[in-house]
């Protein structure tokens, strides 16, 4: 679930809250007003960079046979239910 930030117009706090996109907070979390408004969030990408020396196709590899082995192991631990 996102995290929304909103702040109090009655207190001035800002505060965070997890709920669903289509779920809105309806009062402050301190004073308990309704005059609350949602804070614009600014969206964060996270950059991975490699090395040079590697081909981007290597990186994709790689990461499938660890996915793979992960799969395998989830595999293993998962639970057949009697029909």
């Amino acid at each position: 679930m996102p995290n929304y930030s909103y702040k109090c117009k009655t207190c001035n706090v800002v505060f965070s809250v997890l709920h669903g996109m289509m779920e809105q907070q309806e009062s402050c979390i301190e004073c308990c007003s309704k005059d609350i408004h949602k804070v614009p969030q600014t969206f964060q990408k996270q950059v991975q960079h490699f090395n040079q020396d590697k081909k981007v196709g290597d990186e994709v590899k790689k990461a499938i046979e660890e996915n793979k082995a992960i799969l395998k192991e989830e595999k293993k631990k998962r639970v057949e239910l009697p029909e």
